[in-house]
């Protein structure tokens, strides 16, 4: 083989008459290695450095080599580019560690055939890679990355990625990606490590839970939205499930949407506790000593009722009676009950009867309990005899809402998703105004009467009556 060294350039090759020099024009120094009389087992040409040094025996050992080669018989101009070196076994000549193929693809190992634009796909003779950094689908413009400081893939091709021997990202074939934490986890190796979180094929984010469903004391954060907490109060040390805070400043707590249109909101007042309903709806604040109604965001003073005529309470227990306010300030048009009152409150004073409620006979039977009092449509009639308007009068109540039945889907188990079964059943919707009511709804009516009204009204009666029974008797005495 002969040579030549130009001004700008190095040319080697197999026979020296095809030396030849570069011109001064040239303006990229290059080295070129020709093999234009050696044919490999293709029948194609190869190249190669050889990178050699003096041991200190004075012995000469081949370090490592940069190839060449020809790719295949089918198209001489193909090849690859090896790197090949010696791994100081005695007599050792330099392997292949790394190859750029015709097609871009390029492996680590033997013979590769993993193209790293698109994949990358570790064997088990490429593990034990320290401190990597590996860029992915580069040609697509997809870049990923990863860095590791050992990358492991155990017998069934799973993944293990271990930071340290603090932590260790587990990710299996299924789709199943784990994080463990131990402060003695080692490479390559979980047994010492707990499971943390994972999240698994259906894009579900477990921490202390292996499953979704409350089955386990942990969070569930569904890839749908749902939330789950869970905490097994009979062996934690605390009962406390879970903490909120906004730190010293007033303001929202939680805010609670539909859609996009705020619907409530829980708030810390420094005067309170406070739940909140938006959009013209009712709340409520937690005092120190009571607690009290809110509208809007506000305290709201005279303006909203304790449940509705659809939708009532069975018992109130209380050490004290209701306190109605009977302060003269905020009164008007005081005066005695006329004649015509006086008669309808008489009337009224002799409809009192007992009676049982029909829903308590259908739930106990002859269990049930017997009550006293007045029918409200029987009252109406008392007023209307005597010339009077009975809903102009506070005792007399008469509440109308509409109601719509609505047919709800049975619903299959799913214990991977935390979802229990129920069967079909009818759920009754209730609205205050027809306007509000769908197509369909059925119009209610429900009287009532306001007892401690309706007994002052009757007191106030017969008050009268007796003064003037008395005073009759008082002018006949005086005869």
């Amino acid at each position: 083989m002969g040579g030549y060294i130009g001004s700008r350039s190095v040319v080697l090759s197999t026979t020296a008459a095809n030396v030849q020099d570069v011109t001064a024009t040239d303006t990229t120094p290059e080295v070129t290695i020709i093999n234009n009389t050696h044919e490999d087992t293709d029948g194609g040409r190869e190249g190669k450095v050889i990178f050699k040094g003096q041991q200190s025996g004075g012995e000469e050992t081949t370090l490592a080599e940069i190839q060449g080669s020809h790719d295949g018989a089918s198209d001489d101009e193909k090849g690859d580019l090896i790197f090949k070196t010696n791994d100081g076994s005695d007599g050792a000549s330099p392997t292949e560690a790394m190859r750029i193929d015709a097609l871009q693809n390029v492996g680590i190992g033997t013979a590769p055939s993993t193209d790293w634009r698109t994949t990358f796909d570790l064997t088990a003779a490429q593990v034990g890679l320290s401190g990597c950094l590996f860029n992915l689908d580069v040609s697509t413009g997809d870049r990923r990355c990863m860095m590791t400081s050992n990358a492991i893939l155990n017998s069934s091709g799973d993944f293990q990625h271990i930071l340290e021997g603090h932590a260790t990202i587990y990710s299996q074939q299924s789709g199943t990606h784990r994080w463990y934490t131990a402060a003695s986890a080692s490479a390559g190796a979980t047994a010492s490590a707990s499971e943390r979180m994972r999240i698994d094929d259906s894009g579900n984010l477990l921490i202390g839970n292996t499953s979704t469903g409350l089955t386990s004391d942990g969070i569930n954060l569904h890839s749908d939205g749902v939330l789950e907490v869970r905490r097994n109060i009979s062996t934690a040390s605390s009962s406390t499930v879970g903490y909120i805070s906004r730190g010293s400043s007033d303001g929202n707590l939680l805010n609670f949407y539909r859609d996009t249109t705020q619907v409530g909101s829980i708030v810390f007042e420094s005067n309170g506790f406070v739940i909140d309903g938006e959009a013209n709806h009712a709340g409520i604040r937690f005092g120190a000593s009571a607690f009290v109604p809110r509208k809007n965001g506000v305290n709201a003073d005279n303006l909203l009722d304790c449940a509705a005529a659809s939708v009532r309470f069975d018992d109130i227990f209380a050490t004290n009676g209701t306190i109605q306010t009977s302060d003269e300030n905020e009164k008007q048009n005081i005066a005695s009950l006329t004649s015509a009152e006086i008669t309808a409150a008489t009337a009224i004073s002799k409809l009192f009867k007992t009676y049982k409620w029909k829903d308590k006979v259908a739930a106990k039977g002859d269990n049930a309990r017997t009550h006293t009092g007045v029918v409200a449509q029987q009252v109406q009639t008392a007023m209307a005899d005597a010339g009077l308007d009975a809903s102009k009068y506070a005792f007399w109540c008469s509440d109308t809402w509409w109601e719509k039945d609505v047919e709800v889907a049975a619903v299959e188990a799913d214990e991977e998703n935390g979802i229990e079964a129920k069967e079909a059943y009818t759920r009754t919707d209730t609205y205050d105004t027809k306007d509000e009511a769908p197509e369909g709804a059925t119009e209610r009516n429900r009287k009532g009467i306001r007892y401690p009204e309706l007994l002052a009204f009757i007191g106030a009666a017969t008050e009268q009556r007796l003064t003037s029974i008395e005073a009759r008797l008082t002018a006949l005495e005086a005869e």
